[in-house]
């Protein structure tokens, strides 16, 4: 589904575009960034490549992409909410900020946070769950400040 335009105080979250390609790569190879991402490392992706995972976002039928820009402009991560099951009224939630100057300073709380009441509002959702590296204190941080709870942990092999 193609995303709303939502804005928080400091941020803007609007839909992908073509030109989030170039920073997706850097994020994507960047290995402080990934250590924090709930999937093994990422391999280089080719431009197209990218774009065609743009269009396989926007063609998703239960779920909306967002690019996270600050109010002048600059993209600095990526959020989303995914698996939406109008039903059962639950979702999931990723986020990524990759612009590394932007950690510890409240990013993904806001966004965080604006994300899960549009959620809550807008699409009726009752329940919205987030997966999270054990060592990732930050997103800790920023989902414990979104108000959400923990329910379990995954064990590790």
């Amino acid at each position: 589904m193609k995303a709303p335009i939502i804005e928080s105080t400091s941020y803007r979250m609007r839909p992908f575009t073509d030109s989030d390609v170039s920073l997706w790569h850097v994020w994507d190879l960047d290995p402080e960034v990934q250590a924090h991402l709930p999937e093994p490392q990422n391999e280089p992706r080719t431009r197209e490549a990218q774009l065609e995972y743009i269009r396989a976002c926007d063609a998703e039928a239960d779920g909306y992409y967002w690019s996270i820009e600050t109010t002048d402009g600059v993209t600095i991560g990526t959020v989303a909410l995914t698996d939406i099951d109008k039903h059962h009224r639950v979702a999931e939630l990723g986020i990524v900020i990759g612009d590394k100057h932007c950690w510890g300073k409240g990013v993904a709380t806001e966004v965080i946070t604006t994300i899960v009441q549009y959620a809550f509002s807008d699409l009726g959702i009752a329940r919205i769950n987030a997966e999270a590296e054990a060592d990732n204190v930050g997103i800790h941080k920023a989902l414990a400040a979104a108000d959400f709870s923990q329910d379990g942990l995954f064990k590790s092999a």
